[in-house]
């Protein structure tokens, strides 16, 4: 393969913009429409034209993504591509930071994740006042919302946990608690990752030009997914650099994590001199199915200004199968799914289940078991977010870090017979210990309730930091008598054999430190490190998980009244116009076959307009022409 050969495959309008010579590009990709291969194309195009790889910088929302990305410029340009660095915001501005971290103010520091956060939050809202402070978790979440979104306390309380404005105050000096425990203690979370960039760049010329000399070209894959605080990143460097952004503005939906589908709508307000292109050509779907996505985002308020046209002359019209209740729904997904494989010998794995979350998955996921219908779920539990895993880590991290109260409270109370108060008495001892060895001395001689093999296991690992697989086997091999204690009522077996899984990805790293800080920044999931196998089965992947996928047949089931939209989204615009979204991403993954589903026989609801005169649907399929689909009605015998 060669850069022609990637040139010759483009479409006019994939071209155009792979070769542009603006300063600042926006590719408005619809579904379907080559946008990975348009950033593909660009990257390899710079490259050709004499940049060097090692001075573009591709920013992803995966690491999947990533990899993918790279891996296909290398296979158009060989050895003349190494030096490509693609990433995510958090990885790029980790990077950034180990590189110079006076610059940005920093000493040494230890990123913490989700887990860590919510402890930390446990911890300082205290135990005796539920009545008054939201949970950890809400906690959490309007702390992220917050500074992702770059808006006021106020603002992001009324937003996440409406019914709590009225402890504004309380929840202000958790926060900030919050904030002296981390700086007191060298933690970055998630949200300081960014930020701290962002801040030091808008605030530093000479940070800046350091930056853009490190990279003097983006590559900004999903741009509809950048939330306030990352494009607080890029707009400092717009004058230095060379800004290539690819996204859909209708695939935007993750709102709920302070994504702002305006940064790409508005684009050309922030980026005056913006070269503008757009992609609407579409390789995967059938112009049926295209038709039905086409006329929902036509339905919208929005003007996505949007008109998705098939390359493939195959013709199918989606079919809505409408049923009585979600029991009778699930059943006959599970016996067309059985009928297509018996009868057709239609592969299980040619088959997608769109779901909006595990829970609305739960009777179908029953039916498929009734039936022994092979499936996989994608959407659930990340690998290194499983409880067992990072169980297992929380030894590394103190090895890494001796200071790392959070996880020496993890450690601690794995133990029979130590609870939070004594953790957390014992953790204020080992803080005040020179290093881990001596930790482990206070461990040997004050905490006889820690075995002594641990706590020697503990001593090896110190100077074994560069064998990351060994650390591993030497940690799992002592605590798994503990574990399995644990964890004997939940499927010991199972999670044992994800120690496998993370050793697979160990080995990719020289140090415990750089794999504890990639795989606390982005968990990945078990489906993407379990070696392929050959069995054959049926994916159920939850929507927001589902973008970049795409499958033969895929069935959106439970398309009814109150959850397309969804009942709590209802009467707020900007909420509602997210699931319509939700929906969209939904429909454009079927190549082939596209099979809705609901499960009441009513078909309307009225909607609603708001105090701006704009209309707020409250049924997606209300007006859905019935010239677009063939209606199927189950009615009981």
């Amino acid at each position: 393969m060669s850069l022609q050969s990637l040139i010759s495959e483009l479409n006019e309008q994939q071209k155009q913009a792979a070769t542009t010579d603006a300063q600042h590009s926006l590719v408005l990709a619809g579904a379907g429409c080559g946008k990975t291969k348009t950033i593909v194309a660009r990257a390899a195009y710079l490259i050709s034209q004499g940049v060097p790889a090692s001075q573009i910088q591709i920013l992803t929302f995966t690491r999947r993504a990533a990899h993918e990305i790279v891996t296909r410029v290398e296979q158009y340009l060989g050895d003349q591509a190494k030096g490509l660095r693609a990433s995510t915001f958090h990885t790029f501005c980790i990077y950034l930071l180990r590189r110079n971290r006076q610059a940005f103010g920093l000493e040494q520091f230890s990123i913490i994740d989700r887990d860590d956060q919510l402890l930390m939050f446990r911890l300082l809202r205290g135990k005796g006042r539920d009545s008054v402070l939201p949970k950890a978790a809400q906690l959490a979440d309007i702390y992220s919302f917050a500074r992702n979104t770059q808006s006021k306390l106020s603002d992001a309380i009324v937003r996440i946990l409406p019914d709590a404005i009225d402890y504004k105050e309380e929840i202000k000096s958790v926060m900030q608690a919050y904030e002296s425990r981390k700086q007191a203690r060298g933690f970055l979370d998630y949200d300081d990752i960014l930020a701290i960039v962002a801040a030091h760049l808008q605030a530093s010329e000479q940070l800046c030009q350091w930056v853009a000399k490190l990279s003097p070209i983006f590559l900004v894959d999903e741009m509809q997914d950048t939330n306030p605080l990352q494009w607080s990143l890029l707009s400092p460097l717009l004058a230095k650099i060379q800004l290539f952004c690819v996204g859909d503005d209708a695939q935007s939906i993750y709102g709920f994590r302070g994504a702002d589908f305006k940064n790409i709508h508005q684009f050309t307000t922030h980026v005056p001199d913006a070269t503008v292109f757009r992609l609407e050509h579409n390789y995967r779907s059938t112009q049926g199915i295209l038709d039905v996505s086409n006329w929902l985002l036509k339905s919208s308020p929005i003007h996505y200004d949007k008109q998705l046209t098939a390359h493939r002359q195959v013709q199918s019209v989606p079919i809505l199968h409408i049923f009585a209740n979600e029991f009778e729904e699930a059943h006959w997904i599970a016996t067309d799914l059985k009928q297509r494989h018996e009868e057709q010998q239609a592969e299980y794995a040619d088959h997608m289940i769109l779901v909006r979350s595990s829970y609305a998955a739960r009777h179908v996921e029953s039916a498929l078991i009734k039936m022994s219908i092979p499936y996989r779920f994608i959407g659930g539990t990340k690998l290194l977010e499983a409880a067992h895993v990072k169980d297992l880590l929380s030894v590394l991290r103190v090895v890494v870090n001796s200071t790392d109260d959070i996880a020496w409270m993890r450690f601690l109370t794995l133990w029979d017979g130590i609870g939070d108060v004594g953790a957390s008495k014992i953790t204020t001892a080992l803080l005040a210990q020179n290093d881990l060895m001596a930790c482990c001395d206070y461990l040997e001689q004050h905490v006889t309730k820690i075995p002594a093999s641990v706590v020697l296991a503990m001593k090896q690992l110190t100077v074994l930091e560069t064998e990351v697989v060994a650390c591993l086997s030497i940690a799992f091999e002592v605590m798994a008598p503990q574990l399995e204690k644990n964890y004997h009522n939940q499927d010991w077996q199972r999670r044992a054999k994800d120690v496998e899984l993370v050793k697979q990805l160990a080995a990719k790293h020289n140090h415990v430190a750089t794999f504890l800080e990639e795989y606390i920044l982005e968990p990945v999931s078990i489906s993407e490190v379990q070696q392929a196998t050959s069995q054959d089965h049926v994916t159920i992947i939850t929507i927001h998980s589902a973008k970049g996928t795409e499958q033969k047949v895929c069935y959106v089931p439970h398309l009814s009244v109150g959850q397309y939209p969804h009942a709590r989204a209802q009467g707020d615009f900007d909420a509602v116009e997210e699931e319509r979204r939700v929906l969209y991403v939904a429909l454009t993954r079927a190549q082939n076959e596209l099979i809705l589903t609901k499960h009441q026989f009513v078909q309307w609801s009225i909607d609603q307009v708001d105090e701006q005169g704009r209309k707020i649907s409250q049924y997606f399929l209300n007006d859905l022409p019935t010239a677009l689909v063939d209606i199927q009605i189950h009615q009981r015998e």
